[in-house]
């Protein structure tokens, strides 16, 4: 796969040795929450999981994480 195939994997590297600081949650979603993550999906390429974190990420008041940030974690 080329790199501009590639989606990124939002704030962290794919594999990752770190399980125990990792939590996996289910959602379901409305569809006005479901558009934006597809927009994200499409003008960033980025995972749903990742589109998703960043939602929250930016909800909860936290910084966002690469490639919304200039840095590299």
């Amino acid at each position: 796969m080329t790199d501009s195939g590639r989606r990124h994997f939002y704030g962290h590297r794919l594999h990752d040795k770190q399980p125990e600081q990792r939590h996996y949650l289910q959602s379901c979603v409305r569809p006005d929450v479901w558009a934006v993550i597809q927009q994200l999906v499409a003008e960033h390429n980025l995972s749903i999981s990742g589109a998703a974190h960043h939602l929250m990420r930016i909800g909860a008041g936290l910084s966002p994480l690469h490639p919304f940030s200039s840095d590299d974690n």
